[in-house]
């Protein structure tokens, strides 16, 4: 593997503005901890592949760079072990036609969901029920229920990203957005009694579903869309025979707790998700054997000329971990991956305003690992 760039490159200034108002509201559907800055997948989407080129994201997350490829005339193919993760990127890529197409989506699933037998509360763990009013734990139960037996993902998606907050316009008691920790001691409920009264489900979901669909252009561009999405490892992921290029984002080893974070979402999905798991990167040698199998069945399909791009975290020293993933990527690309050559390394800093740890701990910079075969 020859290096044309040993000194990474300064990351675009752009990078670094806010995004959130000029990006497509779909990528806003349900938070997602450590998701790629949509304006960073556009960039490199443009930079390193042209329209009708069929792009692969084994590791899509909230589906970013998916939604990104479709929106820019991309063919995608994705996949994700996560639930989560899945849900909302078929979400993303498929859309209804119209916010009329998706109120009457939403009307039916409300109604059939008011016909299924009522939970049992008293079997739903603990750390769940802590986070809702009875009434509205009971509506929520049957509604996700009814959106997975239709295979709405739309809905479904939009109706994880109103799950918890301390907003009124969503579903629990007073928590943190992002990561679910309730917020009891900053609010009372003596002091805000109003925010532990029941939450109808129904209002809340037609405000989300309008928000969602507020851009009408967004559904013009996917029209059409070619994409796959699958719910599989690295090691069972299928790409075509040939990819124009490679472009996603491995998991970051030893940064970021994807099943603790997203635990809640996550229970509502699966419904045996535990309050906290061990995470498959808090070991080296599972974080090995994904990039591993990322070199040797995903990086033979891409054609000659095409690229592979890499979004790769630093290493977090909370863990027993001190060498960066960077640097395992590109030993075990030497080894595994001879045909790529590493042309362009890009940092990127990441402003506290993208952190989610408290006191801006976690992830500080992003290397965008850019090869070409």
């Amino acid at each position: 593997m020859r290096s044309a760039h040993a000194k990474p490159m300064r990351a675009p200034a752009g990078w670094r503005r806010p995004c959130t108002a000029s990006e497509s509201k779909l990528h806003q559907l349900s938070p997602y901890i450590g998701k790629l800055k949509s304006v960073i997948a556009a960039d490199l989407i443009r930079e390193f592949t042209r329209p009708s080129d069929i792009v692969a994201d084994p590791f899509c997350g909230s589906g970013t760079i998916p939604l990104e490829c479709a929106l820019l005339g991309r063919t995608v193919v994705a996949s994700d072990t996560s639930s989560y993760a899945i849900v909302l990127t078929r979400a993303k890529l498929a859309p209804p036609s119209s916010l009329e197409t998706a109120k009457e989506r939403l009307s039916s699933i409300l109604a059939a969901a008011a016909l299924r037998e009522p939970p049992r509360l008293r079997e739903v763990p603990a750390w769940v029920r802590r986070f809702f009013h009875p009434r509205t734990l009971g509506e929520a139960i049957r509604f996700a229920d009814e959106c997975m037996a239709r295979k709405d993902y739309f809905v479904l998606a939009c109706f994880l990203g109103i799950l918890h907050h301390q907003r009124p316009g969503f579903l629990s008691y007073p928590s943190s957005h992002l990561v679910p920790y309730l917020r009891e001691q900053n609010f009372p409920k003596g002091q805000f009694p109003e925010l532990y009264e029941y939450r109808p489900l129904a209002p809340r979901m037609l405000k989300k579903v309008a928000r969602a669909l507020k851009n009408e252009n967004d559904l013009k561009r996917l029209d059409g869309t070619h994409a796959v999405v699958s719910s599989k490892s690295i090691e069972h992921f299928q790409p075509p025979e040939e990819l124009d290029a490679i472009i996603t984002s491995p998991p970051y080893m030893n940064a970021l707790d994807y099943e603790r974070d997203n635990r809640l979402r996550l229970w509502f999905l699966e419904r045996d998700v535990e309050n906290y798991a061990p995470e498959p990167t808090d070991r080296h040698d599972l974080f090995e054997r994904m990039i591993v199998s990322l070199a040797t069945k995903v990086v033979p399909r891409v054609r000659t000329g095409g690229h592979c791009v890499l979004v790769v975290g630093e290493t977090v020293r909370r863990k027993q971990s001190t060498r960066h993933p960077a640097e395992m990527i590109l030993y075990l690309f030497e080894q595994h991956a001879p045909t790529l050559n590493l042309v362009k390394v890009v940092e990127d800093r990441i402003p506290d305003v993208r952190r989610s740890r408290r006191a801006h701990r976690g992830t500080k910079k992003e290397l965008i690992l850019v090869f070409r075969r």
